[in-house]
């Protein structure tokens, strides 16, 4: 199970990491660099396990407002 935080989706949406819906599931929060850079991410996982979606993940939506993110929260 993932920690409780949050990821933006495909659609630009906002959702949690503990619930992505839609039957998937995330990985655990994933330490990564970027042209070596670290930060942290999840990958959305499908029924069969498979990678759906990469994505950085964001402990608060405080966070997400920080980097600019507009938020609209998928329930």
């Amino acid at each position: 199970m993932a920690a409780s935080g949050f990821f933006v989706d495909w659609n630009g949406d906002t959702r949690r990491v503990e619930c992505p819906g839609n039957g998937y599931t995330c990985s655990p929060v994933l330490d990564k660099l970027c042209e070596g850079k670290p930060y942290q991410a999840v990958d959305v996982l499908d029924t069969a396990g498979f990678v759906i979606h990469e994505a950085v993940y964001y402990p608060t939506l405080d966070a997400l407002k920080a980097v600019g993110v507009v938020i609209n929260l998928v329930q």
